[in-house]
């Protein structure tokens, strides 16, 4: 464990593990973590539900370091140069941070170390990020099923990119932000497909943590969320394969399915729709599934 005396330093200059993490936050009795691979850091007492997440590459270090840092800061009553939420932030909302979405190559910086198609993948070879459909990898699983539980009205993913932006995912525009349309399959934008008011923001490679808490604290606050109209399609399928797990994989989606012998019929509900027709428009479901759409029409 690196600087373990001094945790603070550690954030400012190295990549620093998922179970290193566990262990100084339980340590300084910062919140009762659970989970050592994935661990889930908590600010704030507030009625409004927040989750923050990055870490899906290990290039995201930076931001996972400065999210560790603003929350110890403020278990501690560190005084340091790097802002943390306010009080008034922290008393409307409660604060769930994600740092390693992607835990392993986190842990496995040694060994991959300049091996950079290793980045963005889990100790199975599975790249996180695109997994938010197919969900094989088990940190996927626990991602997915993290947000469904908390239901957040707000969920702000950040990742190392080559400049500043900031961006909503399609059906849901947040004030004046920029919208744009992403896959379904990529997490950062699948949230929003299932109905959750989702910003992302991606961050320079080399900015310092002073400017990222700064960024990220303004992000906390009450927004203009509107959803677009959507038809409600409604879709039947043939599976060949294992129609149990398939099965499981849509419901895990929170779609509503019956059962005809090897078909399936596939609805949505207000909130996921989007997914749906995501899906059925860019051919989604044939290309990730052994199946064969038979039927696609409005409920």
């Amino acid at each position: 464990m690196p600087f373990t005396a001094e945790p603070f330093r550690a954030l400012l200059t190295d990549i620093v593990t998922p179970k290193y993490v566990f262990s100084l936050m339980n340590s300084l009795k910062c919140g009762l973590l659970s989970d050592k691979d994935l661990p889930v850091l908590t600010m704030g007492t507030g009625a409004k539900r927040a989750i923050v997440i990055t870490g899906f590459s290990v290039l995201d270090y930076r931001i996972s370091n400065a999210l560790i840092y603003m929350v110890l800061s403020k278990c501690v009553n560190n005084v340091h140069t790097i802002p943390t939420f306010s009080a008034s932030q922290l008393s409307k909302w409660t604060i769930k941070v994600i740092p390693f979405a992607n835990p392993w190559p986190f842990s496995s910086w040694d060994v991959i170390r300049g091996k950079e198609s290793f980045y963005l993948l889990d100790d199975d070879g599975i790249p996180i990020r695109y997994d938010a459909l197919t969900l094989k990898s088990k940190y996927s699983l626990k991602l997915h099923g993290l947000i469904n539980e908390v239901k957040p009205e707000l969920i702000i993913m950040l990742t190392a990119s080559s400049e500043w932006s900031i961006m909503t995912p399609r059906p849901i525009s947040i004030d004046g932000y920029e919208t744009a349309e992403l896959s379904p399959t990529d997490f950062l934008g699948h949230f929003a497909h299932e109905g959750y008011p989702t910003i992302v923001m991606t961050i320079p490679r080399e900015s310092g943590l002073y400017e990222i808490t700064q960024r990220i604290i303004q992000l906390i606050r009450d927004y203009n969320v509107k959803h677009e109209e959507i038809k409600p399609l409604e879709l039947v399928i043939r599976v060949d394969g294992d129609i149990n797990n398939i099965t499981n994989i849509f419901r895990l989606h929170g779609f509503l399915i019956g059962v005809d012998g090897n078909k399936l019929i596939i609805r949505a509900n207000e909130k996921n729709q989007f997914l749906l027709n995501s899906l059925i428009d860019n051919n989604l479901i044939e290309h990730y599934f052994n199946v064969e759409i038979l039927e696609v029409h409005l409920q």
